[in-house]
């Protein structure tokens, strides 16, 4: 394995440990109000399927040889996520999520508006069959 190879890899490692990091932090963030058993579900089906893709990476890079200062890397870069951006990435996350909330809330107005009207038309026109029912009935 050349000098540059091992540059890539190295890189590769971090940046995947970077990126691996900021997505499962964001995941979970999403995933907070889901019980527990599904969370873990998808834990695992999302650490497999980053397991695959790293080695996969490392398949197309140097033939897939794994050395430990790959390892090493990976958990660097976690730490350069958790030290540097996990708390700026979640603070631009809510207020991303607070923007996107006040750019729908017009529309959510405007069906629950709509949801009542159809609700009340809907409860005369069983009010009226259920009238038309019993004058049937009284009428038999």
């Amino acid at each position: 394995m050349t000098l540059l190879v091992q540059f890539q890899c190295l890189f590769y490692s971090f940046l995947f440990g970077f990126v691996m990091s900021g997505v499962y932090h964001i995941m979970n963030r999403f995933l907070y109000v889901v019980p527990a058993f599904i969370r873990y579900l998808f834990q695992v089906i999302i650490g497999c399927f980053f397991g695959i893709l790293y080695f996969y990476g490392l398949v197309i890079l140097n033939d897939g040889i794994l050395r430990l200062y790959f390892f090493v890397l990976v958990f660097i870069g976690y730490l350069f996520y958790q030290k540097y951006y996990a708390f700026s990435l979640l603070y631009y996350l809510e207020k991303f999520v607070l923007l996107l909330k006040r750019i729908i809330a017009p529309f959510r107005f405007f069906f629950r508006y709509i949801n009542v009207i159809i609700q009340k038309r809907v409860k005369k026109v069983k009010l009226k069959w259920r009238r038309k029912k019993n004058q049937d009935i009284k009428n038999s």
